[in-house]
């Protein structure tokens, strides 16, 4: 089976800009290639990355970890797999010009306007020493290493190029630190600009100029500390120099006056003679030098024009010059000749970056341009709106040690405060022989996205052909990761979505592999996944971003059904799959998808009952369709409320009369109705249908225990805000309040609150509708309500529903009114409560804690998932509720999300959890 799979799309409008799509894409058998069309649409990054108040100058990216450097002195540490931010690396007092990686990724170099290099472990993100000169530089504009010769090359503003050989570095420990003044000279020497582009740029940004060869080019106006704090900051800082190592760079190795210009890029290569380097500056020329063990010969200028030479890159024997004014100049290293000038864009290049045979330019213009080996442009990357500042690239790797980390991005940073991440395709081979291209985004990723894309709306006829699709398209996932089935389940009800079934094969322990008979063979546990692919419609004018098109920022992935209930389920899936690729999977799971959860799983059960011979026996069913209680602990979910929805209708004879002419004379249905409304529920918000109470299980001291934990949340002032005491009338009695400390009694105020929402029962009139043209001069004939309510344990889902029609109907008896009553149920869930002692939720516990580093809070829910008792009752079997998403996820809301990082979490949960199972049980 392919490990690299992709999802294709053949709809023709999809790469038609000025209309925005919604054509399905159609569901195919291979998900193994995507073809890159002629006229294919500009790339979109996959996902942006918010750095806050300061562009992005620096980019370096290792297999885990992305680094990124900005006007701030901070260099600041990104998950590649979860976009988050792990770390801040403190300790220059400058803006931090460049970042280098040596070639095993050990050690992370940093150059500053603060005129030091400081060199980094990137395990444990800690510096392990700082280089310094022994006179001012001015700012470090560029950094490179040799891995061979263990030597660090400095492009500085002075003119000059240092090195440092790391290999004798304790020859060289400074007797002081470094001091440059807080002014330096690249600020101090700011000029005023005549470049057309220059006045689009404010004050406190980079700004580019094509003034003369010495002129400053790049300009970043000082980074000041800002807030309180600054001489503990200060301090700190103090106190880490003295505690790293600093070494200064001998006279010997600083080779004055390099360049006209300040030193702007620095490039390694080798020639038949030897390793060599690069350099170009605001000169215009790009020199090339011999390196050696502490030496450094000039080998050629190559003569440029008054355009400086902003970044350098190299691909075999060529060497690409970044220059102002927006012209790429190649020469050929082995005749030192000019080969070419690309005019590639309208301003300054400050980037450049190589992939394969792809260059990558990033321009003050705010483009990147991909070109192919014959310079033609492949795309143009337009999403910044700002000047491009840094280029960098995943880096690709055979090594067996490297990350699981897929993904080939190109990752840019800009002055518009953002860093993106664009995915890179990869050239295949197709089965035609033809050379293609293909997508390298996270699989799993790829295929939400797609998924994300079908607007599987229940319950709205418009929508019905696009479900099917949904349901199509989930049943290819199945097939092409490996399953053993996968097929549709006709709905119970004829006309809804139907049910999509996935069944993943356990392997044979070793005695079954030898056809013993089967009393010697292990049984193998039986799980059911159950979830959901329809979703709740969405107002596209109210979101950030089109709701059915997947994208991703700042760690989160954002778009309607990514949270509820699309990702969790793909990530569920990808988790017994990636198990059966490692022959890990011991368990058989099954999946049943359905598509009409959203609108009370109509004609679920029915099919279920007619297919249950399909599935056969289960001995746990998962299910991941609710929220953490807050964004940082994780959860287990193990109680939701029943519900019962009813529709109360009263109707006249008359047809809408005018009250100026009839108002008094006739029965009016709303009046009617407002009084039976006013019956249902006390002032202190207590329910008065009789009996209503008596079979509510009371709360034991062990259930009390559970919500200890949940009380001492900092989320309890978002409780506060949200819910208002008096609504909950166990809380204002006398005998739970008298005697009771401030501490106790914001205790009790949050754990009745967090009862009030999960395990008490309530009930809620939605809202009222009348006929007529709904002015304030008619009397409407008729009236409709629709009223709710939750139940719990231990009620009776049917002698509440007798109880709410028998108590409705004798309120409107007492009326003596000419209307009509009718009363509709409809729709009806039970409650659900889980075995939290069960070995399956110790399991799910222990696996939760595993993953996270922390023991999960058990929750209840206070609203209701129909399908879990009916299955928990046709298959005998314990059901596990484990939740995927925070509770700021915006389920049902706009702008849904779910956090990357919880998504990735999950499947490694389900995995572990499928394993452990399938070993143990």
């Amino acid at each position: 089976m392919n490990n690299s799979i992709t999802f294709n799309d053949n709809d023709d409008n999809s790469n038609n800009l000025t209309n925005k799509r919604r054509g399905s894409p159609t569901p195919l058998r291979s998900l193994n290639r995507i073809s890159v069309k002629f006229d294919k649409p500009p790339p979109l990054p996959s996902h942006t990355i918010t750095l806050g108040e300061n562009s992005v100058l620096s980019l370096a990216c290792s297999f885990d970890h992305l680094f990124s450097g900005s006007q701030s002195p901070n260099i600041q540490v990104w998950n590649l797999k979860t976009f988050r931010q792990i770390a801040v690396l403190k300790g220059h007092s400058g803006s931090i010009f460049c970042l280098k990686l040596s070639k095993d990724h050990k050690m992370l170099f940093s150059s500053s306007g603060d005129g030091t290099v400081r060199v980094w472990d990137t395990k444990l993100l800690k510096c392990l020493y700082v280089i310094q000169s022994s006179h001012d530089v001015g700012d470090l504009f560029s950094v490179v290493y040799s891995d061979s010769l263990e030597t660090l090359y400095i492009g500085c503003q002075n003119t000059s190029i240092q090195s440092f050989d790391l290999s004798i570095k304790e020859k060289y420990k400074a007797s002081q630190p470094f001091y440059s003044c807080k002014n330096s000279k690249f600020f101090d020497s700011i000029l005023t600009s005549t470049s057309s582009s220059t006045s689009l740029v404010s004050s406190n940004e980079i700004i580019i100029n094509t003034t003369e060869e010495r002129s400053c080019i790049r300009r970043i106006n000082e980074y000041e500390r800002e807030g309180e704090g600054g001489e503990e900051e200060g301090e700190e800082e103090e106190e880490e120099m003295e505690t790293v190592e600093r070494y200064e760079i001998d006279d010997s190795l600083v080779y004055l006056n390099s360049h006209n210009g300040y030193v702007y890029a620095l490039e390694l290569g080798k020639t038949k003679n030897g390793e060599i380097l690069m350099s170009g500056s605001g000169d215009g020329d790009v020199k090339v030098w011999s390196i050696k063990k502490n030496s450094m010969e000039l080998l050629k200028v190559l003569k440029g024009t008054d355009a400086g030479i902003l970044t350098l890159a190299l691909y075999d024997d060529l060497i690409f010059c970044g220059a102002q004014g927006g012209d790429i100049k190649i020469y050929d290293l082995e005749t030192y000749q000019h080969v070419r000038s690309l005019m590639a864009h309208d301003d300054d290049i400050l980037a450049l970056v190589f992939r394969g045979s792809n260059l990558f330019s990033g321009s003050a213009d705010g483009t990147i341009k991909r070109w192919s080996k014959n310079f033609e442009i492949l795309d143009t990357f337009r999403d910044h709106k700002g000047i491009i500042l840094s280029l960098a690239l995943t880096p690709q790797s055979d090594m067996e040690s490297s990350s699981d980390n897929s993904n080939l991005w190109l990752i840019s940073g800009a002055n518009d405060q953002l860093i993106k991440f664009w995915d890179l395709p990869v050239l295949a081979m197709t089965l035609e022989g033809k050379i293609e291209e293909e997508s390298t985004t996270d699989m799993m990723l790829y295929a939400l996205s797609k998924w994300i894309s079908l607007q599987t709306v229940s319950g709205k006829l418009k929508y019905l052909e696009e479900c099917l699709r949904g349901a199509k398209y989930l049943k290819s996932i199945f097939e092409q990761l490996g399953a053993a089935e996968s097929f549709l389940i006709p709905n119970g009800n004829p006309g809804k979505n139907p049910i999509v079934f996935g069944k993943f094969v356990g392997i044979d322990d070793e005695l079954s592999s030898y056809k013993l008979p089967c009393q010697y063979c292990k049984k193998k546990t039986n799980i059911l996944v159950y979830g959901h692919y329809d979703v709740i419609d969405a107002d596209e004018t109210k979101w950030n971003s089109d709701p059915f098109e997947m994208f991703g920022k700042d760690g989160y992935i954002y778009g309607r059904g990514v949270s509820d209930n699309k990702g969790p389920m793909l990530a569920t899936i990808f988790a017994a799959s990636e198990l059966q690729q490692e022959k890990k999977l011991k368990a058989n799971v099954y999946f049943l998808i359905e598509g009409e959860e959203e609108s009370g799983s109509v004609g679920f059960y029915e099919a279920i009952k007619k297919s249950k011979d399909l599935i056969g026996e289960i001995d746990v069913i998962f299910v991941s369709n609710s929220y953490w209680l807050d964004d940082e602990i994780p959860c287990l979910t193990y109680g939701l409320r029943g519900v019962i929805r009813s529709t109360i209708e009263i109707t006249s004879s008359h047809t809408d009369l005018h009250s100026g002419v009839q108002g008094g004379a006739v029965s009016e249905p709303l009046n009617d109705m407002v009084r039976i409304l006013s019956k249902l529920i006390s002032k202190d918000n207590s329910i008065l249908i009789p009996g209503f109470y008596d079979k509510v299980r009371p709360v034991t001291s062990s259930e009390q225990q559970l919500y200890e934990p949940l009380v001492e949340l900092k989320i309890r002032e978002k409780f506060n805000n949200k819910f208002d005491m008096s609504q909950n009338q166990s809380i204002n009695d006398s005998h739970h309040i008298h005697n009771l400390t401030s501490s106790e009694f914001q205790k009790l105020q949050n754990r009745e609150k967090l009862m009030a929402r999960w395990r008490y029962p309530s009930l809620t009139i939605h809202k009222i509708d009348v006929s007529g043209p709904n002015n304030a001069t008619v009397i409407p004939c008729k009236a409709k309500a629709n009223v709710s309510m939750r139940i719990v344990p231990d009620q009776d889902l049917n002698v509440i529903v007798k109880d709410f029609q028998s108590y409705v109907k004798s309120i409107f008896e007492t009326l003596k009114t000419e209307n009509d009553l009718s009363i509709t149920i409809d729709n009806k869930t039970d409650w659900w409560l889980g075995d939290i002692g069960s070995k399956y939720y110790k399991a799910t516990e222990q696996a939760i804690e595993q993953e996270w580093g922390i023991k999960p809070l058990y929750i209840r829910e206070g609203g209701s998932i129909p399908t879990v008792k009916l299955l928990e009752k046709e298959f005998n079997a314990v059901t596990v509720h484990f939740p995927m998403g925070q509770s700021t996820d915006q389920a049902h809301l706009n702008n849904e999300r779910i956090r990357l990082q919880n998504l990735f979490k999950g499947k490694l949960i389900f995995k572990s959890l499928f394993s452990k199972l399938g070993d143990e049980f």
